[in-house]
Parts: structure tokens; sequence; C-alpha cells
């Protein structure tokens, strides 16, 4: 089969994140953590709906009971549709939880995130690794994180990955399902500075890593062992995330961005001011994903 790329929502998303697919309304979701609002479309719908204004929603995991778990700048929320967002955490013994840039639910329902602590030209703190527990406690997972992005789990669900945006790496840990502990962390992959940044991430079901590559103007695939299996160019250079959906889970849904950010981070010579981005795409192939977990806290 080959690959065809269309776009899926003709937006100009300010940074378009998060994207999950739901299986039971057969829809995208996803955020414009730009613009803090979420939406959502189906393949027969013309226009994504603006499902929630004004909440920002950097990255979204689906929950058990129904709606959505989002982090953003304020903490980790919980919301279902004709409801107020909940606050699950915004604490973590005295450290703040804000800032919160990506997401994902383990295996159990737990939930990861990491925060974004990078601040460009700023002296600055760097930030942690999140877990929210299903009884809505919090544990520090990880800290010394600059911008941490897109994470995943090994089909066998012995590893766990997290990508580290501004030291464009992504990290591997062992990972216990039981505990939903992390420990041995060692780096999988760094990018060249000509790649682009590591952003958001998922993992397909033979186990390899697809990483959204900002500036990159596309993704990659990587096999377990982090060797390069394949790219697929986008026609914008600013790819924020992506995951598996769609009836067979063989679509790729990828957000984009369109905000103006001029970095020494971008590979030398990068045109800053065309085709940034900000459209949500679909990307028909042959590889089968697999569905992300579902939160249950």
């Amino acid at each position: 089969m080959a690959t065809l790329i269309q776009r899926f929502a003709d937006q100009a998303l300010l940074c378009g994140e998060g994207p999950v697919w739901d299986t039971v309304s057969g829809r995208l979701y996803w955020a414009d953590c730009g613009g803090e609002a979420i939406y959502a479309k189906g393949f027969d719908a013309e226009v994504p709906e603006r499902v929630l204004d004004s909440y920002h929603a950097a990255s979204l995991a689906l929950h058990e009971s129904g709606g959505i778990v989002f982090g953003g700048r304020d903490g980790f929320f919980h919301w279902n549709k004709g409801s107020v967002p909940r606050l699950v955490c915004n604490h973590c013994g005295e450290a703040s939880v804000v800032d919160i840039n990506d997401i994902i639910a383990d295996p159990r329902g737990r939930v990861f995130g990491g925060q974004e602590a990078f601040r460009e030209g700023e002296d600055y703190d760097t930030g942690y690794l999140f877990r929210i527990d299903l009884d809505g406690s919090c544990v520090i997972m990880e800290e010394g994180l600059h911008l941490s992005n897109g994470m995943g789990f090994s089909p066998s669900c012995d590893q766990f990955y997290l990508v580290d945006t501004v030291l464009r790496v992504i990290y591997v840990y062992d990972y216990d399902i039981e505990s939903g502990n992390i420990k041995n962390k060692r780096v999988l992959i760094k990018l060249k500075k000509d790649e682009g940044l590591p952003d958001g991430m998922t993992v397909d079901r033979e186990g390899f890593l697809w990483v959204a590559k900002w500036f990159g103007g596309g993704l990659s695939r990587y096999d377990p062992t982090g060797k390069l299996e394949r790219t697929i160019d986008l026609p914008v250079a600013q790819i924020s995330s992506l995951t598996f959906g769609g009836p067979f889970w063989k679509d790729i849904f990828v957000t984009s961005a369109a905000q103006y950010w001029e970095t020494p981070l971008a590979p030398i010579g990068h045109d800053f001011s065309s085709s940034r981005g900000g459209s949500v795409y679909r990307i028909a192939q042959d590889i089968e994903g697999k569905p992300e977990y579902i939160a249950r806290i």
C-alpha cells in the first residue's frame, strides 16, 4: 500500500498537540495549546468541532468513564462534555504541577506527564516527570528535564520511552507494569541538529517508535534499538505530534503548528517564515499501530 498524505483538518493551529483516536465515537481529538481549545473530528465531518474553550491543554488521554484527561499550564484535568473540567492534580508534595507539556496513560490507567521547564534566553530550573495514580495521588518519577515531550510503551510493556526536546534525545527506561515505576535511564536516540527537534511520539504494534520532528518537516520511525527505519516527509516544517487511529489502526494523524518561533535550536539556515504548519494531517499507510491506553485516575 502506498503512503497517502491528506489534510484531515484545514486549520491554523498555533500549536496543535495531543492527538488521540476515540474508537467509540470514531473521532480524533486534539488540542491547540496556543489557542486554548480542544477539537474533535471524524472521517465524515467536513470541519472539526471545537468541543472545549478557554482551557490550556497541551496533551490528551481518553478516560474510561468518558471524556478526556488533559495536561496543561495549570495541571491535570478530567473533562466530560457538558461539564466543567475537574482539576485532578496541581501539586506533588512541595512541587507545583504546572506547565505540563505531554501526557500518556499507562497500561493500568495511571497518567504520566512531563513539564516544559525550558525558557529560552533565561536561567531556569529543570522540570519533572510526574505520575498520577488511580487515587489521584502524585509521584515524581524523573527530574532534570528541559522540555519533556512524547512518551510511549513497548508492546511487551517492559520499556518506557520519553523525549526531551531541547536535548534532542529519546530516553528509554525499564518499566514495571505492576508498580508503574521506571529505572535504568539511558539514551536510545539522539537527533542531529539538522534533523530538527524531536517532539511527540507513539509506538506501533511492532514496537517501532514514531517521532514527530519540529523544524524537521516530517516523521521518523526507529526500531527498538534506535536505528532509523524510515522517514515520511510532510509539506510543513513544524510537526508537533502524532497518533494511530482509524478502523484498522493504519491511519496516522499528525498535528502541526503555525506559531513563529525563531530559535538557535533550529537547524542552521532554517527558514522560519515559510510553511510552518497549523493543520492536522492524515497519513494512510500499511503499518499497524495500536490504541493508546485509557486513563483511570
